[in-house]
């Protein structure tokens, strides 16, 4: 066998035959690197009400980034595979509002609710001369990447070849691969945190809430379960199916899909396009439930019970899994999910001691 390869991988596999070799450094540096700049702007507002029951802050930022070091991809024909340089720019608007309630407030009973609504938008405003992308992380394909033009990030991957909006079948009545393109934004429209504390005399429960909505994902494992036909959609297809799309000449698509080999060649090639996995990730969850009682309060000691449970409750668009159990971190967060373990539910309590 016989691979292509990069310097360390076939065939430039070392040791051969027990000799050892120095190799070039696939990353080359521009010698005329220049630090990257960033600029930020904040504006802002604070009020409170009849004696802070009510409070209300808005904030806005922008952040202008210019210089911006990537790796930037070259052709291997050069001896290097990337070239570290400043490759761009990049701007950020944070609008961040934050609402809070206070009311009941009595000697005994005092109850806060909080919000915070946040809504951060990155765009890639350019990057270097000839490059349209950026690979930030993934695979082959997928991958997470930096767009000129685009939010910033996005989720990069074979497409659905369409006509007038519609998937295009083949002959068997498959859908048919469009080629490479920006199939998934990744930044949500804006997250909600809500928080609750109720103190009743002596004991205080707190809660907290998490809204994220839109954003989206690439779901390997839900791909893959598809694929090997243990998806709970995929239970009972032993009938007749018509795929919603059109033939290469734009006419209805009425080619029934039936039996085995035809189902588990369906969701062979559905599977191998990457659009297929892509799912809305939006969000509502209870974050945390805690309650905490003081046992014993002297002048130089107070002592507190707490017990708490987190991740008892979800509401998502994204199906079978966690929308927040993602693949990798930093550029991939909240991009990728493969091979991923449930999200688990944990319980637990303590005791605070203050002096």
């Amino acid at each position: 066998g016989y691979g292509s390869g990069f310097y360390l991988f076939t065939p430039f596999q070392y040791p051969v035959n027990g000799q050892n070799a120095y190799v070039p450094y696939y990353v080359a540096f521009d010698p005329n690197l220049r630090p990257q700049n960033t600029k930020s702007y904040e504006a802002g507002i604070d009020l409170g009400f009849l004696n802070n029951l009510v409070t209300f802050k808005y904030t806005f930022s922008r952040q202008n980034v210019t210089d911006q070091i990537f790796q930037v991809p070259l052709s291997a024909s050069t001896g290097t595979l990337e070239l570290l340089t400043n490759a761009g720019a990049l701007h950020t608007n944070a609008h961040e509002i934050s609402l809070g309630f206070n009311p009941v407030r009595t000697t005994n009973i005092n109850w806060e609710v909080g919000f915070n609504w946040s809504k951060i938008d990155n765009y890639v405003d350019e990057l270097a001369e000839g490059v349209e992308s950026i690979m930030l992380g993934g695979f082959v394909t997928p991958q997470v990447r930096a767009s000129a033009g685009d939010k910033y990030p996005v989720i990069y991957g074979t497409t659905f070849k369409r006509k007038d909006g519609k998937i295009v079948v083949d002959e068997t009545g498959t859908p048919v691969s469009g080629g490479p393109w920006v199939i998934g934004k990744v930044s949500p429209d804006f997250t909600l945190g809500i928080s609750t504390t109720l103190t009743i005399y002596k004991a205080t429960l707190s809660a907290v809430f998490e809204w994220k909505q839109g954003g989206q994902m690439y779901s390997g494992t839900n791909g893959l379960l598809h694929l090997y036909g243990v998806s709970k959609e995929t239970e009972g297809r032993d009938g007749s199916f018509v795929f919603d799309g059109v033939k290469e000449d734009g006419t209805p698509n009425d080619i029934a899909i039936s039996g085995a080999t035809d189902w588990e060649q369906f969701y062979s090639n559905f599977n191998g396009i990457d659009e297929s996995s892509i799912y809305k990730n939006s969000f509502f969850k209870l974050r945390e439930v805690s309650l905490s009682y003081p046992v014993l309060r002297l002048q130089w000691l107070q002592v507190s019970l707490n017990v708490f449970a987190r991740n008892l409750l979800l509401w998502s668009e994204y199906p079978n899994f966690d929308p927040e159990a993602s693949q990798g971190n930093t550029n991939m967060t909240g991009a990728f999910e493969r091979f991923s373990l449930p999200q688990t539910s944990s319980f637990g309590g303590g005791i605070t001691l203050k002096f």
